[in-house]
């Protein structure tokens, strides 16, 4: 069957300046200094109209919770519904891991079968979980929500590596969480690695410097040579939290504070992973079909 080729959208929701170099490396050098750090959440969509969303993001409760409230940017599911995929229509939520910021708010996708890696679901119900180092990125709520969607039968579980469509696959890296999962899409522009946290900054995977929150350090390390391999010579992969992926990538027409295409190739400076040139794609504004 022949690979689709697919529309890769990232919109940003929320923005943190200040971030300690404590927290954006494991182990910071005297010359790193304090960044900003972006939350994304990816929007792909196929010749066909089928729409997939790689994460959720959080909330305006989540954030008051958290004393985030400042960081939101504006409703994601607005950008989703401008890009022509609102989010009660989506039928493919995929989830990178359980963390508060990459997987709240699921009941916005009432259509939706959520995609997550067993081991990750197994780590965030076993007895590990409620050790302090763990639970403080995780909402309970969030957890609670993936165990009743798989009670209601809307939990696909993934088990290491596995194709969603031709062109659109799933794999297991782990590191950062026990279960973490990126995302390679075939563009025209060449192949996308959406890494979310298996690389948080472009900085971690240049420098091979994991971020300072992890599950498992070999296992970071570990990951990023996956993320090179699932790239290949010719393909781009795109970090979780980089501010730079808004510079690196066109702008939406209309929503260029906001949502940048991937899949139009970069317009910006170097890039970690293969060579990808500019495609002359054009953004699309029909409906897609989630």
């Amino acid at each position: 069957m022949t690979a689709s080729r697919f529309q890769v959208h990232a919109i940003r929701y929320a923005h943190r300046d200040g971030v300690s170099p404590h927290e954006v490396f494991c182990r910071p050098e005297a010359a790193d200094g304090s960044r900003a750090m972006a939350y994304y959440i990816w929007l792909i969509t196929a010749e066909d109209g089928a729409a997939y969303l790689f994460d959720t993001g959080f909330g305006h409760e989540v954030a008051a919770q958290r004393g985030r409230t400042d960081v939101l940017l504006g409703d994601p599911t607005q950008a989703l519904a401008a890009l022509g995929a609102p989010a009660e229509r989506i039928r493919h939520v995929l989830l990178s891991h359980l963390h508060f910021d990459h997987a709240g708010e699921l009941d916005r996708f009432p259509a939706a079968t959520f995609w997550i890696q067993r081991r990750e679901t197994a780590f965030w119900t076993g007895p590990h979980a409620s050790r302090p180092s763990f639970r403080h990125v995780v909402m309970p709520e969030d957890i609670t929500a993936v165990v009743r969607l798989n009670l209601e039968g809307r939990v696909r579980f993934t088990e290491g590596d596995e194709a969603i469509a031709p062109g659109l696959s799933l794999h297991l890296i782990g590191g950062h969480t026990a279960g973490l999962q990126a995302l390679r899409i075939e563009t025209a522009a060449g192949p996308v690695v959406l890494a979310s946290d298996a690389t948080h900054y472009y900085a971690n995977l240049d420098t091979d410097r994991p971020y300072s929150a992890h599950d498992s350090l070999s296992g970071v390390h570990a990951g990023f040579d996956r993320l090179r391999e699932l790239a290949g010579p010719d393909g781009v992969i795109v970090p979780g939290h980089d501010p730079l992926v808004m510079e690196r990538f066109p702008g939406v027409p209309g929503l260029e504070d906001q949502v940048v295409e991937i899949s139009a190739g970069h317009i910006g400076p170097g890039h970690t992973g293969g060579a990808v040139t500019a495609a002359a794609t054009t953004h699309r504004t029909k409906e897609v079909t989630p």
